[in-house]
């Protein structure tokens, strides 16, 4: 396994030393691999945002390191900013941080602050609109003109202009409908397979999660609850339940046809797996 974002005995705490301390993460190790998406899943208050916070310098920790290609992020403090383009961070509902005249000029307007000339800078610009679904048509545009959706997709175009090696998302599909969903997302998974980059995707949706991730790290109390395959961690449905988890939908069904004396067998938490499942089955049983 190539790591390339590393948590190493990490620990949070907000306002340590006060009446109102609060553990936010404890001593958590967890490692990202490169040219894979993992997600990160857990209920409000499980630790999720604030590890997310800690990846590219956000927060620094309380106690523990977070690693960079093995380097400590924090081991020279004044060259933090560094870090944060290579690993870029997209906030929840990012189209509020829209501030450009244009959708060109607010994709490349982190290139332009790292000084690439303007050919390179046009380059990323078309790279990242592509990824994302943008259209030529619409970089000359208004990015207050667009839908939502296409505004989330100019947000999250503006990150991955700056060239990342991990991109780290927070609910980047929230409020979308089916088809937005599957032009952002399956537009990363592009991403990360032209790109070899990583991505770490923190949702709610358990059929996001099982469609596109490689890894899913389960968050439980401020700690690692589990981390493993998508396959691994949903094939473990009763774990899942114990802290509050559902597996995707479909599994759902999946489980009822098994119950009822169908033996299904596969890869049962994709509409996908299950289908190549029943068909298997009816054409002469699961192998």
């Amino acid at each position: 396994m190539s790591e390339i974002l590393k948590l190493e005995n990490v620990s949070y705490v907000y306002s340590k030393g006060t009446p109102f301390e609060k553990v936010a993460l404890n001593n958590v190790s967890v490692a990202f691999e490169r040219g894979k998406i993992t997600g990160l899943i857990g209920h409000t208050g499980s630790g999720k945002s604030t590890l997310v916070n800690l990846l590219n310098g956000l927060y620094k920790p309380t106690e523990g390191r977070v690693l960079l290609d093995g380097e400590d992020i924090w081991a020279k403090p004044k060259e933090i900013a560094k870090v944060r383009y290579r690993v870029g961070l997209v906030m929840q509902y990012p189209e509020y941080q829209l501030f450009d005249e244009t959708v060109r000029s607010d994709i490349g307007f982190g290139p332009r602050n790292r000084g690439l000339s303007r050919e390179e800078i046009d380059v990323r610009i078309k790279e990242a609109a592509r990824f994302v679904g943008i259209t030529d048509e619409m970089l000359d545009k208004s990015p207050f003109d667009l839908s939502g959706g296409q505004k989330r997709r100019v947000a999250i175009a503006g990150i991955v202009a700056m060239g990342p090696d991990v991109l780290v998302l927070d609910e980047p599909a929230a409020g979308l409908d089916p088809k937005g969903r599957r032009e952002i997302l399956g537009g990363l998974r592009r991403y990360v397979e032209e790109k070899n980059i990583t991505i770490i995707l923190v949702s709610h949706s358990m059929e996001d999660m099982a469609l596109y991730c490689d890894n899913v790290v389960v968050m439980n109390r401020a700690e690692v609850f589990r981390t493993g395959t998508v396959r691994e961690i949903f094939s473990e449905s009763g774990v899942l339940a114990s802290v509050g988890l559902d597996v995707p939908g479909i599994s759902g069904i999946a489980a009822e046809l098994i119950s009822r004396g169908i033996p299904l067998e596969g890869e049962l938490y994709t509409v996908e797996g299950v289908k190549d499942a029943i068909l298997r089955y009816i054409r002469g049983g699961a192998r």
